[in-house]
């Protein structure tokens, strides 16, 4: 028997948690996952044995430096690719409980809040070439935002950009358990045909057109088209995870005091808003990625600084967060 056990960091106990609880509903609900549930429950099977072997490689720690050069680099950030990939599962097994999306439920739920669809008439409103390409852009930002930022506080401080990236698989992995539990596809269903004909008429929604031919001239919309062919999911939209990490990344950028914060929050205000312009959200889901995301965050440093008290404790003291 080894005396001493390498020692998982917080990180890596979350997401070997997550990958269980994922191998769960893909064992008890294979049949709602489809003919290729075998497959990701494999892919689950070698991340866990991949991270429980990187850590019996490191030997026992508590939470030290990473190793040098690249390898320090990627036993440090593997979580951010990772990401993606648990990303792409959650639409495999987003019909586990609910056979068909929750799209109608919010349609109505918009119409009744609202009085109207947001998400349908904001870009109605204002079609503009130059303005839709802002918002695209913005929305863009998110994967350039969410690489620099966790390989920037790596660089600057390896034990506080770990806690970073802690908390920021805490916040998208919750969003991902939403995801499975309440699937919904977001506006664009319309486009993708996602709906019935007698569901759209009951919502009133039998004359809604695509987006208008000018949202969609720019590069930008046409990199966040091939974007959304290539990554992205159905089923993903409930809370926005877009908006939930975005606002944790600008949450990160004021508790470090960082010179940028300031210039930082104009990119995310206009995710939110591009969100709903580009129909990627119902205005709900933004609602509920801006009501998640401080909660989720408080936690995660919570059950951090928890499991730091019970024999991993940090190299620096962490920072001091509102």
């Amino acid at each position: 028997m080894n005396p001493n056990p390498p020692r998982l960091r917080y990180l890596e106990v979350l997401t070997l948690g997550y990958l269980g609880c994922l191998a769960l509903v893909l064992l008890w609900r294979r049949g709602a996952a489809g003919p290729g549930w075998w497959a990701w429950l494999s892919i689950d099977g070698a991340i866990a044995a991949a991270i429980l072997q990187g850590a019996r490689a490191a030997g026992p720690r508590l939470a030290g430096p990473s190793p040098g050069g690249l390898r320090g680099w990627v036993a440090d950030l593997y979580p951010l690719p990772l990401f993606i990939l648990l990303y792409r599962q959650s639409e495999a097994l987003n019909r586990a409980f609910f056979a068909e999306p929750l799209d109608p439920a919010f349609f109505a739920l918009e119409a009744r809040l609202f009085g109207f669809q947001p998400s349908l008439a904001f870009a109605e409103r204002f079609p503009a070439t130059a303005l839709a390409e802002v918002f695209y852009a913005a929305y863009f930002a998110f994967y350039p935002l969410i690489l620099g930022f966790g390989a920037w506080a790596i660089a600057r401080d390896r034990e506080d950009g770990r806690r970073f990236l802690g908390t920021l698989a805490t916040v998208f992995y919750a969003c991902y358990g939403c995801f499975l539990v309440f699937p919904v596809v977001g506006p664009r269903i319309l486009d993708l045909g996602g709906l019935p004909p007698q569901v759209l008429a009951g919502l009133g929604l039998t004359g809604v057109t695509p987006m208008p031919p000018t949202t969609q001239a720019g590069p930008f919309a046409r990199l966040m088209s091939v974007i959304y062919e290539v990554f992205e999911g159905a089923g993903g939209a409930f809370p926005s995870s877009h908006v939930a990490v975005a606002c944790l990344v600008l949450r990160e950028a004021f508790v470090r005091r960082l010179a940028l914060r300031w210039f930082l929050a104009v990119p995310v205000a206009l995710l939110c808003l591009a969100t709903v312009y580009g129909r990627y959200h119902y205005a709900c889901d933004v609602v509920a990625g801006l009501l998640v995301f401080w909660p989720l965050a408080r936690g995660a440093e919570f059950l951090q600084a928890a499991y730091g008290r019970r024999g991993c404790p940090s190299a620096d003291p962490p920072i001091s967060r509102p």
